[in-house]
């Protein structure tokens, strides 16, 4: 068992607030009640847009870590996990919605430099076609996908939070109800680029299917027009008698501007095929 301000806690719930990767919970107990969210962190400072051109800012740094609070008639700790030790806020509530406004805040930066990058590979996309800006979309889309479900989890957290520690004006209603609009709005924001990623995918593979139809057309082509002649050369290849132009002394050239007059024909079958559709 842990004392804590005169509260003894129990020692599984000891052991979520040492979680580090706990998911986000909020639970009621006749003492004291245990509030933990789980936030993502995608990226450790704030770049500028200049440097959405390096490949190292494109490269997997999100973290997803817990912070844990035992709320008690007593007073509003924070458990520190560098520490190992608890944080005594000496303005309760205030202190507690202070230190989530700076993390939901530094989120909502997150999610708008995550619309930069998404803008910045879209450009890429129409200009070029390589492998590197689907390495980065990967990339990207590994991180909202995690953040999105960690979101979903903490907005509802957070909101049972709000409603059955029945705060009052006194205790920051408001205050919290805007927090949890802002992390709201963050969850919207994370399915939304999650849909742009989803869109750039499919005109990706839209455009290397068409590349590849492309490919294949001109393969297709080539085929027709050469199929014939080599069966006319293998025709003409065979060791038998009676074979035209066999007994002519220029009946190679005549078979050879034979079957360049055929390719001529067949090539303009071809291109009037091509106008006709």
């Amino acid at each position: 068992m842990v004392t804590m301000n005169g509260i003894t806690l129990h020692d599984l719930h000891f052991k979520d607030l040492q979680n580090p990767i706990h998911p986000s919970v909020y639970e009621s107990f006749s003492d004291y009640q245990i509030l933990i969210l789980r936030l993502p962190e995608l990226w450790e400072g704030k770049s500028s847009i200049l440097s959405l051109r390096l490949p190292e800012f494109w490269e997997a740094k999100g973290k997803f870590l817990s912070y844990g609070f035992v709320i008690s008639p007593k007073g509003v700790c924070y458990y520190d996990k560098k520490t190992n030790s608890f944080v005594n806020y000496s303005e309760g509530m205030k202190d507690l919605y202070h230190f989530l406004d700076t993390k939901i805040d530094a989120l909502m930066e997150d999610m708008d430099m995550a619309q930069e990058k998404i803008a910045f590979l879209e450009e890429g996309l129409y200009k070029k076609h390589n492998s590197a800006l689907m390495d980065r979309w990967h990339t990207l889309k590994k991180e909202l996908s995690r953040s999105e479900r960690v979101i979903v989890k903490a907005v509802d957290t957070l909101g049972q939070f709000i409603i059955k520690s029945k705060l009052t004006e006194e205790s920051l209603e408001n205050e919290f109800n805007d927090l949890h609009e802002h992390l709201e709005r963050t969850l919207r924001s994370t399915i939304s680029a999650n849909n742009q990623l989803d869109d750039l995918y499919r005109y990706y593979n839209l455009r290397s299917n068409d590349r590849m139809n492309r490919s294949i057309y001109v393969l297709t082509i080539v085929s027709v027009i050469f199929l014939p002649l080599n069966l006319a050369v293998g025709f003409f290849g065979m060791n038998t008698g009676g074979l035209p132009f066999q007994d002519i002394s220029f009946g190679t050239v005549y078979a050879l501007e034979s079957m360049i007059i055929f390719a001529i024909l067949l090539i303009g079958a071809v291109i009037w095929k091509i106008k006709q559709e």
